[in-house]
């Protein structure tokens, strides 16, 4: 009797938690969302051509928006920040709140900030306690680095140490997962998914979109319409639409996001798609049928670039196809091809780098600070100097020295270790894998820690999928919270199963 009477309270608390999700995720509250993300862009519009009136706006809509919805406005902040940079990547990391400061910046620290009493109660499970350390050891790292870096690099260093500010939607992010469930989730990401996939399609269009793009803004003026994150996205958008949607709708995504990254032209992407592969089948060697629909949707592309491969071309203007892939790949081992110089230089500028740090006597433990020129004096343009060594691994030991550089990596493992234990449980969550194994990679090549359409997008899509996770293991609220709990209510949770 008593545990029946105990599954029918945890089945009550469940009922009582879906039914706030269900409220704070309406179709009115998404309207209510899609204002705000509109508004945003109008605003960073504004402010690229003059602050004053853009506060104005800031303040009329903003502030009674907060009055009115603040317990729930901090999770509208995480999805409007993660569809901004995913789908519109650069462009929307260019936008600004008040100049210096990014809109994506400030909805982060918005969301950590306010969604604070959601996130802190569940410093008790084990993953979470594990990423709220190395968290606050490198930000604890990085805010040392500032005070010694500001006054001889200002907003320079700053910039560097964004990705250390970035890195904390992870917890909001894990208490909306948590809220929502995985089948709930799912639905969300399908609208992403889906999005930045018909958005990516429109890449051999790229040229002319630009062209029509509002312009935006913080450093320089660059078109609000962007591509960047296409090849990052493609590679956890095919296995998600692979083993988390059935029938055509699945064949159809996986194709578009295989296409997808055959028209961004990554050396790095392809190398994560196929150590994705690699690994996804050793955890789940016995999905023979769903590793039958891969070779169907391989077949498909085949075909697709068989048919039109020739007429289209993909980042570096070569043309669409297997051939391009090949010859990228190749310049890995030194030989010649599209991308050939880009890698020779990065090689060059490491090796100056690890010289740089090793030339000083403490370099190696502490580093050489936030804001020094790492690439050799390589620039865009007249006025850009780009300063990044596109290897974050080394980046963040040269910046931050090796206390810095650990501490990262532990956030790096914490993650992957729980995106590989829910691959082997089921391949339903191999795309959070892939996900990891697409910023490993990318973080070898590219400045990833960077640039936040990389950083919140990461971050916050693992987040939302470890709170799913948590949740379907039974944590439910023992309180559920209520549509009308004041914002700084704390919640306390419990595993009920």
């Amino acid at each position: 009797m008593e545990k029946a009477r105990g599954r029918d309270s945890g089945d009550l608390l469940k009922s009582a938690n879906e039914m706030q999700i269900e409220a704070i995720l309406s179709r009115r509250n998404l309207i209510v969302m899609a204002v705000v993300f509109v508004l945003a862009i109008v605003v960073g519009v504004v402010i690229a051509v003059e602050a004053t009136p853009a506060i104005v706006i800031v303040l009329a809509f903003f502030v009674p928006l907060v009055l009115i919805s603040m317990r729930n406005l901090w999770a509208y902040a995480i999805w409007v920040a993660i569809f901004g940079l995913a789908v519109w990547s650069y462009g929307f990391n260019n936008v600004p709140l008040i100049r210096p400061l990014p809109l994506a910046d400030a909805l982060i620290i918005f969301s950590v900030i306010f969604g604070f009493t959601r996130w802190w109660p569940l410093h008790r499970v084990t993953v979470v306690r594990r990423l709220l350390f190395f968290l606050s050891a490198l930000m604890f790292i990085v805010l040392l680095r500032l005070i010694v870096d500001i006054p001889s690099f200002g907003l320079l260093a700053v910039r560097d140490a964004l990705f250390a500010f970035e890195l904390w939607v992870l917890l909001p992010a894990i208490a909306m997962g948590v809220m929502l469930g995985e089948r709930r989730l799912n639905r969300y990401l399908f609208w992403l998914f889906s999005i930045t996939t018909a958005w990516f399609l429109l890449y051999p269009w790229r040229d002319v979109i630009v062209s029509i793009s509002p312009v935006v803004g913080i450093q320089r003026p660059v078109p609000l319409f962007a591509f960047t994150t296409a090849g990052f996205m493609s590679v956890p958008v095919f296995f998600w639409f692979l083993w988390n949607r059935r029938g055509m709708i699945g064949v159809i995504g996986a194709v578009a996001a295989l296409f997808i990254l055959l028209l961004a032209q990554s050396r790095g992407a392809y190398l994560a798609f196929l150590g994705s592969v690699i690994v996804l089948y050793l955890l789940q060697p016995g999905s023979v049928k769903r590793w039958g629909r891969v070779m169907l949707v391989g077949t498909v592309v085949g075909v697709v670039l068989l048919l039109f491969g020739g007429f289209l071309t993909g980042r570096l203007g070569e043309p669409v196809g297997i051939d391009t892939v090949v010859e990228q790949m190749q310049t890995l081992a030194g030989e010649e091809g599209p991308g050939a110089g880009s890698f020779q230089y990065r090689l060059t500028a490491w090796s100056m780098v690890i010289r740089q740090v090793l030339s000083e006597p403490l370099g190696p433990v502490i580093g050489l600070g936030l804001g020094p020129d790492l690439f050799l004096g390589f620039t865009l343009g007249p006025d850009v100097l780009v300063r990044k060594p596109h290897n974050d691994y080394l980046e963040i030991w040269a910046r931050i020295g090796v206390f810095g550089l650990l501490a990262w990596l532990g956030i790096l493992i914490v993650l992957g270790l729980e995106a590989a234990k829910g691959a082997r449980q089921s391949p339903r969550h191999g795309w959070i894998l892939s996900l990891q194994i697409m910023l490993w990679i990318t973080s070898v090549g590219q400045p990833a820690m960077g640039f936040a359409y990389v950083v919140v997008v990461w971050a916050g899509l693992t987040g939302l999928w470890i709170g799913a996770r948590l949740h379907e293991q039974g944590l439910v609220p023992v309180k559920p919270p209520r549509l009308t709990q004041p914002a700084g209510e704390e919640v306390v949770f419990r595993f009920e199963k």
